[in-house]
C-alpha cells in the first residue's frame, strides 16, 4: 500500500501549495505584500525550481518599490541554464520593467528590445519600448515602433501616434528645426484631429513664422477640444486678433463660445479680460460675477476680479474680494489648477 501513502501524500502536497497560493493572492489584493512574500518565499523553499513563483516574487518586490532585488531574481533566472524560451523571454521582459520601474531607461529600451528579437510581436514589449523611446525622447523610433505596435494592439491606434508626433514636434522646435516641427504637427493633425495641444503648437509656430492668419485658424480649434489648454491659448488669440486688426472678433468669437456653452469659465474670464482692456469695466466685472455664481471657489475669477476692483480704487469690494480668495486659497485643492 506504498503507492497510496505516495498519492496521499502528493495530493496533500498540491492541496498545501494550493491554500499558499490563495493565501498569496489574496496578501496581494489586499495590499499585504509582506504576507505574500512570506507564502511565496516558503513555497520556494519547498519547490525551487518553479519560475512562475520567483516572477511573482519579483513583482511584489517591484511593487513595493525593491526594484533591485527584482533585478537580482530576473537577472539570476536568466542565468540558468535549464530555463525554457518561453520562461527567458517572460524573465527578459519583467527585467525591462525593472530598469523603467527604476529610470534605467536605456536599460529598459535594450531589455525591450531583447524580447523583440526572440517575439517580435510581443505586444508587452512593443508598448514598453514604445512609452520608454518617448521618454528619452527618441520620438523617430518611437512612431516607428509604435506602428508595429498598432498592427498587434488595435487599442494603441491613431490618439497615441498623434501624442508621439507631437513630442517630436516639440522636440525639434528645441532645436530650432520649425520647418520639420511644423511637419511633425500636420503629421499629429492628420492622425488625430481632435489634439488639442497640436492645435495649440502648430499655432504657436504659425505665429512664429509671422503667419497670423494660419495661426489664428489653428489657436481658434483649441477651445472646442480641451478647455484646459484653451486656457493658455485665449492671450495668444487675442493677440493674433489684434495683429491682424480684428480686436472686435476676437470677443464675438468668446461670445459664441459662451452661446453653446455658458459653463465654460475659461471663456468667460477671458472675456472679462478683454471687456477691462477695452475700458468697459463694469461688463468685465459682471462676466467675473457670473462665474464666480456659478462657482464660488473660481481662484482665477477670484485673483481677476481682486486686481480690477484694486486697480479702479474699489477698495471696500476690493478687500471683501481679497477676504474671498483668503478662505478659498486655504482650502485643500482638487482637480486642475484654474
Amino acid at each position: 500500500m506504498a503507492w497510496v501513502r505516495r498519492r496521499d501524500e502528493r495530493g496533500a502536497g498540491a492541496r498545501h501549495t494550493s491554500a499558499a497560493l490563495e493565501r498569496s493572492l489574496m496578501a496581494v489584493l489586499g495590499g499585504e505584500y509582506d504576507d505574500a512574500e512570506r507564502e511565496i518565499t516558503a513555497l520556494l523553499k519547498a519547490d525551487s525550481g518553479r519560475v512562475e513563483l520567483y516572477l511573482a516574487l519579483a513583482r511584489i518586490f517591484r511593487i513595493r518599490g525593491e526594484v533591485g532585488r527584482a533585478i537580482r531574481i530576473h537577472q539570476n533566472l536568466l542565468m540558468r541554464s535549464d530555463l525554457g524560451a518561453p520562461d527567458r523571454t517572460r524573465a527578459l521582459a519583467e527585467l525591462a520593467q525593472d530598469f523603467r520601474r527604476g529610470g534605467f531607461l536605456r536599460r529598459a529600451a535594450a531589455s525591450y528590445e531583447e524580447v523583440l528579437t526572440r517575439e517580435p510581436r510581443h505586444p508587452q514589449a512593443l508598448a514598453g519600448l514604445v512609452d520608454v523611446l518617448a521618454e528619452v525622447g527618441e520620438y523617430g523610433r518611437a512612431i516607428r515602433t509604435h506602428r508595429r505596435l498598432a498592427r498587434v494592439d488595435k487599442s494603441r491606434g491613431a490618439e497615441e501616434a498623434s501624442r508621439l508626433w507631437l513630442g517630436l514636434a516639440q522636440a525639434e522646435h528645441a532645436q530650432g528645426h520649425t520647418d520639420a516641427a511644423r511637419k511633425a504637427l500636420k503629421k499629429a493633425l492628420s492622425r488625430d484631429p481632435k489634439n488639442a495641444r497640436a492645435h495649440a503648437w502648430l499655432g504657436r509656430i504659425e505665429a512664429e513664422r509671422g503667419r497670423n492668419k494660419a495661426a489664428l485658424a489653428a489657436w481658434r480649434a483649441v477651445p472646442e477640444l480641451d478647455r484646459e489648454v484653451a486656457l493658455d491659448v485665449y492671450p495668444r488669440l487675442e493677440a493674433a486678433y489684434s495683429a491682424l486688426d480684428r480686436a472686435k472678433d476676437y470677443e464675438d468669437f468668446l461670445r459664441a463660445i459662451l452661446d453653446r456653452s455658458p459653463d465654460d469659465s475659461g471663456a468667460r474670464c477671458a472675456l472679462a479680460r478683454s471687456r477691462v482692456a477695452r475700458g468697459a469695466i463694469d461688463e468685465g466685472i459682471a462676466e467675473l460675477r457670473r462665474v464666480l455664481d456659478g462657482d464660488p471657489r473660481h481662484r482665477d475669477a477670484r485673483v481677476e476680479l481682486g486686481r480690477i476692483l484694486l486697480a479702479e480704487h474699489r477698495h471696500t469690494d476690493a478687500v471683501k474680494e481679497l477676504s474671498e480668495l483668503l478662505e478659498v486659497l486655504d482650502e485643500p485643492r482638487s482637480g486642475p489648477a484654474r
